[in-house]
């Protein structure tokens, strides 16, 4: 054991990277006592230590388990054996500069994700036992100024520079004088420039800007390589006196995790001492460079490829993508192509005997592979070393090769069948747009089962408003070498972040989908890498193919059909909320799916996977979380068969992205920031209250900070602003029912909706009944509060009144986790302890009589006034207002510009006689014609049949009749076109004719026109004995018999669900009667309509 506490505490608490330190490599025992000890010595603090083997952990509510789970895997990294780590390049290059450096420069190419972002945090010392000065620059004219003015005050300190490729082209002209003063400075450059649209591409021929600065160029591919090349550019840059520029793909090669074996801070220790200093000029230089790369079994030029090839591709190996290496290799193999890839890692100095021994004799073509725009793009540097050292070096004119230059914006996308097309057209052509076809077909799946390996295994992970955890955990939890998890995020994505995370070993489509929000499969053509016999999962709580019809696109649907695709569903909230996972480590469902049905574990192999990457402090209270976790998952997951239908749909000729595009990424929460617990009873997101000129400052330099106008910035679904242009009640005023017909004006809005769609109306809170809380409450609903957006992590400015009138439900009905919270809040003790007994099982009956009682939150602070929580703290845990959904009563075919809804106002007593009233119905009655309204579309399965000529048979009560408008209506529209319209059915229930006839007129109009062919009108008090629409269908059995069995027709109940059994034994007693069939038959048959969509029920 260790001699103290605050000695482990120390070592944790300044471990910046897992350093595989061999003189640390001893046997301790890292027992529970210890790790709490720990523990509560770092809490005083919080100083929350990176884990790098895994992005983020297990969060609890109690954030002292996220930091016992960090700080024991610390310990473990500070004393444990050499592993290789999952990472990516821009970890890698942090590592090994940190190491090797007294001074670190940053200079930032993007809001995140750069070079460096994390060295601030990092408290540890370099290889020498130095503490590291981590200085995070602006990048402007003149930069290296500091660096200069550094080396200016003691030139003996080892100097590193980390930097995008955009930032130093700005760093050129000082970057000329380093060289002039053989500065041994290190840049570490990841290429990457980010456009004006925000979208994120490799540069890597910005960096050769630099060739002719005197400093040397040396490149690298990929994060195992970015690790070596990085000490390499040390060493050598101490070596000869010279400043030395790494760089990489800022793109590629910074976004894809891999296994890299890292060196011990040790053994870098021991390389850094062996090093000679000399001053040979730049020329000279060369040798010591290839001595240098030598020594990590590197090359300055690298061949692969056939023996005796007649054409080689030449690419900087920052250029060279993975995907490139694969197919000259595979062309090689599997097509027998003549052709070899020769990578460029060291292009300053230049040696053209090199390059030239590097080429096989055999070359009689070199394609020079650069970034370009296309066809009309200029010769860039790499192809003129090439053609200068082809033709003045060590080469005979007969023996010289055809100089080719092929050029795409990046090479990702070249695949082994492209490449005899590429040798074919190199064989005459002097320039080859790879952009262009035949360079951008898509590779058949034939193909790609030719020459993948049995081994190969892939897997795609596509989620909204996440940071990809699941994706990225899923590549540790993969077992066998040359694992790698691409990212791509796009952070402006409209409705949320879209990432889609892609984990690789070998070549070839993906075997596993997820897809954790079913939105993008509108956007994105989620199955274009999709393999036969995928196994595609979905998040959501369907269990039927038929439940998923108005759901999925037509495209998605046929597309699983031709893959003949393996389709899961899985609710992974609910599992989450059951499970009370904290949202951050909701994850676990998704990678407790991965391993169940990608990897073919069992529930309990899963648990062992899972717990031995989340590394829990006692392994009992995280393995009894993990094992809930994985058995709920593995009993929930549910295989739907996919439907004979999709596979003759009809499908449109939209050509969708199949990745996300990759853009500028804000910041991601740190993970001992408070989160918010998943399911359905949100609680609210953090706040800062404050002045209103602070947001004033915002909105005026809006550049500066960033700042976007947005209608409901909390909402991620799309929102449109419509205004009231009718608001009519339809019951008389002395009735007891307010029954009212809404129409909004949806001209400028770009509001579409389809037949049987609902609108989601997001009302607001009574204003009158705001300003009164906010008066009893002291709060000026003038001030601002900056509200942080849980999801995206955006700050959302408005006012204290517009908090509780459009965001808190704070006249809504409490959870008891608002009861909870509110106990902490209560200085008296005995209102604390009744609030927790309340939530005790003890005080269930109380709950559920206040339950009853619709006690609201109001109601319980001004209950327990001594709880006085902060509007800040009210923002955390008053559950947000959600938007209420009604059945569209228009057609938009008759009803272009506008929208039509139907309503009754919700209102009662409680038992102790206090008015209540229902939150959305009583904001939508006091709408005035003109206020705008904030609404969204949900999606229904309330069509009308495929053919015109269908019978529509039509069940509604009271307000159920909404959509059956809008039905009636497109049927007069297809009469008036001259369409051959079927017969069109309509019965209606209400409790009196005088008073709740709804539409009457229209409907009897419509009746008259012969639109409506039949109606069965029941209102059930304007007779002594009850008479209800069910009694009305047993009257027309046998019309209903023909209809539906004999001439195809659809039938349709929207209202309250009571009817439900009544009304089926109402068309079961037609289909008995008069069809023949027997009731379990005729019931059986009805079940069919229902998976056939053609007996349809909207209840609520």
């Amino acid at each position: 054991m260790f001699a103290s506490v605050a000695l482990v505490a120390s070592l944790v608490k300044n471990k910046a990277f897992p350093t595989n330190d061999l003189q640390k490599a001893q046997s301790v025992d890292i027992s529970p006592e210890l790790v709490r000890a720990v523990t509560a010595d770092l809490k005083k603090e919080l100083d929350a230590v990176s884990d790098s083997e895994s992005t983020t952990t297990i969060v609890d509510e109690d954030n002292t388990v996220l930091l016992e789970s960090q700080v024991k895997s610390s310990i473990e990294y500070l004393f444990a054996n050499p592993q290789t780590r999952l990472i990516d390049a821009n970890h890698a290059v942090d590592y090994v500069a940190y190491g090797l450096s007294d001074l670190v420069f940053i200079y930032p190419g993007s809001a995140s994700g750069y070079l460096g972002q994390d060295l601030n945090q990092w408290n540890a010392r370099n290889v020498q036992g130095q503490l590291v000065k981590v200085v995070e620059m602006e990048t402007r004219s003149g930069a290296l100024q500091a660096v200069q003015g550094a080396l200016a005050a003691d030139s003996s300190k080892t100097i590193s520079v980390l930097a995008s490729s955009q930032a130093l082209l700005s760093m050129i002209p000082n970057l000329h004088a380093l060289a002039a003063d053989r500065q041994p400075v290190v840049f570490h450059v990841a290429a990457q420039s980010i456009d004006q649209d925000l979208v994120a591409s490799a540069n890597v021929d910005a960096v050769l800007a630099a060739r002719n600065s005197g400093a040397i160029l040396l490149s690298s591919s990929n994060a195992q390589e970015a690790h070596d090349i990085s000490i390499a550019a040390h060493l050598l840059a101490r070596s000869v006196g010279l400043p030395v520029i790494h760089f990489f793909n800022g793109i590629a090669a910074s976004k894809e995790i891999q296994n890299v074996n890292l060196a011990t801070y040790t053994q870098l220790a021991q390389l850094a001492s062996t090093v000679q200093a000399a001053k040979p000029t730049f020329g000279e230089a060369f040798a010591t460079v290839k001595s240098v790369l030598s020594q990590f079994n590197y090359k300055p030029f690298e061949y692969s490829g056939a023996e005796s090839p007649e054409t080689v591709l030449v690419t900087l190996s920052a250029s060279k993508s993975s995907a490139v290496e694969q197919a000259v290799t595979r062309a090689a193999t599997f097509l027998n192509a003549s052709v070899g890839l020769l990578s460029v890692r060291a292009f300053r100095p230049w040696s053209e005997t090199d390059f030239i021994a590097a080429l096989p004799s055999s070359t009689r073509r070199v394609v020079v592979l650069e970034e370009g725009a296309g066809l009309y793009a200029f010769n860039g540097p790499l192809y003129l070393e090439i053609a200068a050292s082809i033709r003045f070096g060590p080469l005979a004119r007969d023996q010289r090769p055809r100089l080719v230059s092929a050029q795409a914006v990046e090479f990702s996308h070249i695949h082994a069948t492209h490449i005899p097309s590429l040798l074919k057209e190199a064989e005459h052509e002097t320039f080859i747009n790879l952009a262009a076809e035949p360079f951008t077909v898509a590779v058949s799946d034939e193909t790609i089962a030719l020459e993948k390996s049995d081994a190969a295994w892939n897997a795609i992970f596509w989620d909204v408003n996440e940071n990809g955890l699941a994706g990225n955990h899923a590549a540790h939890l993969s077992e066998g070498p040359a694992i790698t998890a691409r990212v791509t995020r796009d952070a402006y994505h409209v409705g949320g972040t879209v990432t889609h995370t892609r984990i690789t070993q070998g070549l070839g489509k993906a075997q596993y989908i997820t897809i954790q929000d079913i939105s993008v499969s509108k956007e994105y053509n989620t199955l274009a890498d999709a393999a036969k016999g995928v196994t595609i999962l979905l998040n959501g709580g369907w269990k039927h193919g038929d439940e998923l019809e108005g759901v999925l696109s037509n495209e998605f649907k046929f597309g699983m059909t031709e893959l003949d695709a393996q389709l899961y569903t899985l609710d992974g909230s609910r599992i989450a909320l059951e499970a009370g996972l904290n949202k951050k480590s909701a994850h676990l469902v998704w990678e407790a799916a991965f391993l169940i049905l990608g990897k073919k574990l069992s529930a309990a192999e899963a648990t062992a996977r899972l717990v031995g990457l989340y590394k829990d402090v006692e392994k009992q209270s995280l393995l009894s979380l993990v094992s809930e976790v994985t058995d709920a998952v593995a009993k929930e997951l549910t295989a739907v068969e996919l439907l004979p239908p999709w596979t003759i749909l009809e499908l449109s000729d939209d050509v969708l992205p199949t990745l996300p595009v990759n853009r500028l990424v804000g910041e991601e929460e740190d993970l001992d920031e408070a989160a918010t617990t998943v399911g359905d009873e949100e609680e609210g997101a953090g706040a800062e209250s404050g002045k209103w000129h602070k947001a004033a400052w915002q909105l005026m330099f809006n550049e500066a900070y960033q700042t976007e106008k947005a209608v409901r910035p909390d909402l991620h679904e799309a929102n449109f602003v419509i205004k009231v242009s009718e608001n009519r009640r339809l019951t008389p005023n002395n009735y007891d029912r307010n029954v009212f017909h809404l129409e909004f004006d949806t001209a400028g809005s770009g509001l579409k909706y389809e037949l049987g769609d609902a609108l989601g109306v997001h009302g607001h809170n009574n204003y009158a009944d705001v300003e009164e809380f906010l008066n009893w409450y002291g709060l000026n609903g003038n001030d601002i509060v900056s509200v942080k957006n849980g999801e995206t992590g955006t700050q959302e400015v408005r006012t204290v009144f517009q908090l509780f009138s459009q965001t808190l439900d704070i006249f809504g009905r409490p959870s008891k986790k608002f009861y909870e919270a509110l106990a902490e809040f209560a200085t008296e003790p005995k209102e604390r302890e009744q609030l927790l007994f309340l939530i005790s099982p003890e005080g269930k009956e109380d709950f559920k009589q206040r339950v009853d009682d619709t006690t609201t939150y109001e109601d319980l602070l001004r209950e327990f006034t001594s709880a006085k929580p902060t509007v800040e703290a009210l923002a955390q845990v008053i559950a947000p207002i959600k938007p209420r959904h009604y059945s569209i009563a228009s057609s938009q075919k008759m009803f272009n510009n506008a929208v039509h809804l139907l309503i009754v106002a919700v209102d009662w007593e409680n038992k102790a006689g206090k008015k209540r009233y229902g939150q959305c119905t009583r904001y939508l009655t006091d709408l005035k014609i003109g206020q705008e309204v904030t609404v969204s579309i949900k999606p229904s399965v309330m069509k009308l049949p495929p053919l015109d000529s269908q019978p529509v048979i039509m069940a509604g009560l009271g307000t159920g009749m909404a959509p059956f408008r809008a039905f009636i209506q497109e049927r007069y529209l297809a009469k008036q076109a001259g369409k051959n319209v079927g017969p069109v059915v309509l019965y209606f229930g209400s409790r009196h004719r005088s008073m709740e006839y709804l539409y009457g007129e229209e409907l009897e109009a419509y009746h008259a026109d012969g639109v409506l062919s039949h109606m069965g009108l029941a209102f059930s008090r304007d007779q002594k004995e009850k008479i209800y629409i069910q009694h009305k269908m047993k009257e027309d059995a046998q019309m209903l018999a023909d209809y539906l069995l004999n001439q195809k027709g659809h039938f349709y109940l929207c209202g309250p669900t009571w009817p439900v059994p009544d009304v089926k034994d109402a068309v079961v007693y037609g289909l008995s009667k008069v069809g023949g069939l027997d009731s379990a038959k005729a019931s059986a048959l009805i079940e069919e309509w229902k998976e056939k969509e053609s007996y349809i029920l909207e209840v609520y």
